[in-house]
């Protein structure tokens, strides 16, 4: 699931859905998009997609991270 964090006012907000999910369902892969200074205060979710201006380094930053292993 992709939670998008609009700026610094929506972590806690973000880290909650976080968590809800996580409960609900521990298998759930958690990505939030977000800036650089946003992904330095949060470490609830998976992994981190820094906000890119350019939607095909975007789509290649998820298809990175849901790949499987």
């Amino acid at each position: 699931m992709l939670i998008d964090v609009e700026g610094e006012r929506g972590i806690a907000e973000a880290e909650a859905l976080c968590s809800e999910l996580r409960a609900a369902q521990p298998e759930q892969l958690i990505a939030f998009v977000c800036n650089w200074r946003v992904a330095l205060m949060t470490d609830c979710p998976d992994e981190i997609l820094r906000t890119e201006f350019d939607p095909k380094s975007f789509v290649e930053g998820v298809k990175e991270i849901i790949k499987p292993n």
